[in-house]
């Protein structure tokens, strides 16, 4: 009676992504700043409108 060994065989690690330049910084955080900034004057029409 011999035992077979199972052996799970995994795919290669993806290779780490590299740093984002500070191009892709900017656009990343004009985006968040942005998207902030939209939310602030809707809520200020919202409450103007509905006051």
């Amino acid at each position: 009676m011999t035992e077979e060994k199972q052996v799970e065989k995994f795919p290669p690690p993806e290779p780490e992504r590299p740093e984002p330049s500070f191009k892709q910084y900017l656009i990343g955080w004009g985006a968040i700043f942005l998207a902030l900034v939209a939310l602030g004057v809707l809520l200020g029409v919202l409450m103007r409108i509905l006051r």
